[in-house]
């Protein structure tokens, strides 16, 4: 036993025997009479080191053990130690140490004086000669004291410091479980260190010090990382798979089979991606981990508009032959159903990659992006001016021809009319127009997204929980806390939903009533407020009509109106608050400026609204429905007028078509009561979901009797046997993960291997695994791209020094011929 760590037993000073008249004996020794000690007896060397840590911590200092042998007094080599000593632990000097006179100076000059090893850490061991000396009476088979040396060469430590000596202090057991349960539940070792402190009274109270604790769970780390860390990895995710059957996960490898990427998903990120799949947001996020590998999420909105996240991965690098790999893997994963819409930052490797593999989805960049890349490569020019420009074009053209427009408009007032052509970003930027302005974004649905801001707050959120220091096994733990902390929020979302009722400011209107109890509250507050704007608008049918059936009316308004940007925010508060609706304020605000024609007043916001009665059909200019999935106040317009009336009654409420079921709350609910699981459209995740609600519930009755148990237990067998040779025949394994090479020249071609196939480690301290490719810091070894306005400046720069050094020369040279 090392007694520089000894256990937290001498500190509570334990009985050293059993025996009356030994323990009586040694509350009255006293070191410096040997007669009170020399008949002491010990049946154990923890019964020594027990006696003489509760004298030294008493005393003011730390032990060490200086010797345990096993050689008898003949000096023959036995099973039983025989002779132990224990010291002070100042006893002795530290090599090289200046304290030691037999330390002497190489060099004999007097003032240049070297030794052969000096240190700058402070000095413990100080030479002191205080032990106890121990031998085994091999007859009545205890230890003996023969020989205790008392005095010490250095003062003793004050009882208040008897914490802080190193022999006394140690993490057992169960602190140090404790300590790694804090670990995994992303708590701070500080932080750890402090909990356990609050529970003894203190931190003065515990038994180890901040550094121990440290030191204890680095050994645990490093324990669990002698088989290497790809190993480790890879039998998380397998444990993974086998407790979670609908745990997917896929594993990228180079030629040298080291590990490149990897993506993963569980069978609620694949549930989630079934009912709101339909938007994806991108993004990439660096120091996760310490492998500086960037972490790739695959995010979208759930019923409530927070971020639900569908997927992760680790990458190596991010080119497009990665990017090819891991969306293809991610489609595997979900069983190659596309979205509608993914949105993506501006990089080249993205570009090229999202429309190879998500071919026919429409590809929407990310506007808070392009901003910022406007700031890099066009410098001074992106000012507030081109910003309102840019916003226009982002958000507020209809047309083709309106964008053209606008864009020369910019052009010529934040470029002084330049062509496009001078400025390479505008050129990119500009030949990419269908991926980011309204006039094209409006005919695709994104669910009102305009930005990658789901990626960036889930990034924002993820560093609460993972650290850039934090290696891949604890970045695995913590962030699959992080994924149930965002669970949890929806859960409570859910309850707070079903335990209230949205505010209704117009409880006698049938469209709001028809609506209120399926929307969640934050989607019911967007509708709201789109009705309530509706009062503000005017409508006008044209003439002559389609058809019979078909009505199309003109809607405007004269007063303007602002527009919400994002379904995230409007405040749910502010729409439902009691007071004036919009319809009083409108006969207040245009009473007195309103005449029975609109000549006079220029008319705002002008849509066209078509209607199919019989159909019940209903489109929009503005095309709301068809890019966010929610009613515009247009359409509501129009449909407060028609339904007033006996005969369009059926337009008295919301078709149920135009209610998006991702947008409601039951929309769980209905998705598990519609699951079939023989169905080819189910995924693994639902069918996993089901067959376990089942079970369960059967199993929760027939377990109340031991015959019906057994029955079912038997059936179950059978049942299974059965399902296992239909798996067999059809070449399905049960565990859903694979291992396979990315497209691309460094790898080895159709390399494909399970990862349950990996080898066990050995007990050799080297991994013979696979391990993970090294990926260098970039935050270190690469420097920031440089834009063309840098570049720019740079060789105006150049040129500006050489014209200097060159008249520099000839005024030289003319002083030279002038001499």
């Amino acid at each position: 036993m090392d007694l520089t760590s000894t256990s937290s037993g001498i500190a509570q000073m334990p009985v050293v025997d059993s025996s009356d008249t030994l323990a009586d004996s040694l509350q009255c020794y006293s070191p410096t009479k040997k007669e009170t000690w020399e008949y002491l007896a010990f049946k154990s060397v923890e019964e020594v080191e027990n006696f003489y840590g509760d004298y030294a911590l008493k005393s003011g200092f730390s032990i060490r053990i200086l010797l345990k042998s096993r050689n008898n007094s003949q000096n023959q080599r036995t099973d039983k130690i025989h002779y132990l000593r224990y010291g002070c632990n100042k006893q002795g000097y530290k090599k090289g140490s200046l304290l030691d006179p037999k330390n002497k100076p190489k060099s004999e000059s007097p003032v240049v004086v070297e030794f052969e090893k000096v240190k700058e850490k402070p000095e413990e061991r100080v030479g002191c000669t205080a032990a106890i000396f121990l031998k085994l009476d091999e007859t009545l088979n205890v230890f003996k004291i023969y020989k205790w040396d008392v005095p010490h060469c250095h003062p003793l430590h004050k009882p208040e410091h008897g914490c802080y000596l190193r022999s006394f202090r140690q993490v057992n057991e169960v602190q140090g479980q404790l300590a790694v349960i804090n670990s995994k539940a992303g708590m701070s070792m500080r932080t750890s260190y402090e909990v356990m402190g609050q529970g003894v009274g203190g931190t003065d109270n515990l038994p180890f010090r901040f550094s121990d604790l440290k030191n204890y769970l680095m050994t645990n780390r490093q324990k669990e990382m002698l088989v290497g860390e790809a190993t480790v990895i890879q039998d998380f995710f397998r444990n993974e798979a086998l407790s979670k059957p609908s745990f997917y996960y896929d594993i990228q490898v180079d030629a040298a089979e080291d590990i490149a990427s990897i993506f993963w998903a569980d069978g609620i990120m694949q549930l989630d991606y079934a009912l709101f799949g339909d938007v994806i947001s991108f993004d990439t996020t660096y120091r996760t981990n310490n492998q500086y590998r960037p972490l790739a999420a695959f995010m979208g909105f759930d019923n409530h508009r927070t971020s639900v996240l569908f997927g992760a991965a680790l990458l190596y690098d991010e080119t497009a032959a990665t990017f090819d790999w891991l969306f293809t893997t991610f489609l595997k994963c979900m069983s190659n159903k596309k979205p509608q819409s993914i949105y993506t930052d501006q990089a080249t490797a993205l570009l090229k990659s999202v429309p190879n593999i998500f071919e026919g989805v429409f590809h929407g960049l990310c506007s808070w992006h392009m901003a910022e890349n406007a700031k890099k490569n066009l410098g001074s020019r992106a000012n507030s001016a081109f910003f309102d420009e840019l916003n226009i074009l982002i958000s507020h053209v209809e047309t083709e021809s309106d964008f053209d427009y606008n864009w020369d408009q910019m052009m010529k007032t934040c470029f002084d009319g330049r062509p496009t052509a001078d400025f390479k970003w505008l050129v990119q930027t500009y030949r990419n127009r269908m991926h980011w302005s309204s006039a094209w974004v409006k005919n695709h649905f994104t669910a009102g997204l305009k930005t990658t801001q789901l990626s960036e707050s889930f990034n924002a959120f993820l560093r609460h929980f993972l650290q850039p220091d934090h290696s891949l096994v604890i970045f695995f733990n913590h962030f699959n806390i992080m994924v149930q902390r965002m669970r949890d929020n929806h859960t409570e979302l859910d309850f707070k939903a079903a335990n209230t009722r949205a505010k209704n400011n117009y409880p006698n209107s049938q469209l709001m009533r028809s609506v209120v109890n399926k929307y969640t509250p934050t989607c019911f507050a967007f509708i709201h407020r789109q009705y309530d704007f509706s009062f503000k608008y005017f409508y006008e049918e044209v003439t002559p009509q389609v058809s019979a059936i078909d009505k199309v009316f003109k809607v405007f308004t004269i007063v303007h109106v602002d527009e919400p940007e994002e379904v995230d925010g409007v405040n749910y508060d502010d729409a439902c608050n009691d007071g004036p609706s919009n319809r009083d304020v409108l006969d207040e605000e245009v009473a007195e400026n309103l005449s029975p024609n609109f000549e006079k007043h220029d008319r705002l916001d002008e849509r066209l609204v078509t209607i199919d009665i019989r159909a019940k059909r209903i489109s929009c200019t503005c095309r709301m429905f068809e890019n966010r999935g929610f009613l515009c106040r247009h359409i509501f317009k129009i449909l407060e007028f028609l339904g007033g009336s006996v005969q369009y009654h059926g337009l008295k409420t919301i078709p149920a078509e135009y209610v998006l079921k991702r947008w409601c709350r039951d929309v769980r609910q209905s998705v598990k009561s519609t699951i079939n699981v023989a169905t080819e459209g189910a995924t693994q995740a639902q069918r996993y979901q089901q067959i376990c609600a089942v079970t369960v519930n059967l199993c929760t009755r027939v377990c109340a009797d031991p015959e019906a148990s057994q029955i079912f237990l038997n059936g179950v067998l059978e049942a299974g046997r059965k399902a296992e040779e239909l798996l067999n025949s059809k070449g399905i394994h049960t565990v859903q993960s694979s291992v396979t090479p990315p497209k691309s020249s460094s790898v080895t071609p159709s390399k494909s291997c399970n990862t349950t196939a990996v080898s066990e480690a050995s007990d050799a301290q080297k991994s013979t695994g696979p391990k993970f490719k090294k990926r260098p810091n970039p935050i270190r070894s690469k420097k920031r791209l440089k834009s063309d306005y840098e570049l720019a400046r740079e060789h105006q720069k150049f040129l500006i020094h050489r014209k200097r050094k060159q008249r520099g020369a000839e005024d030289l040279k003319g002083k030279e011929s002038a001499d």
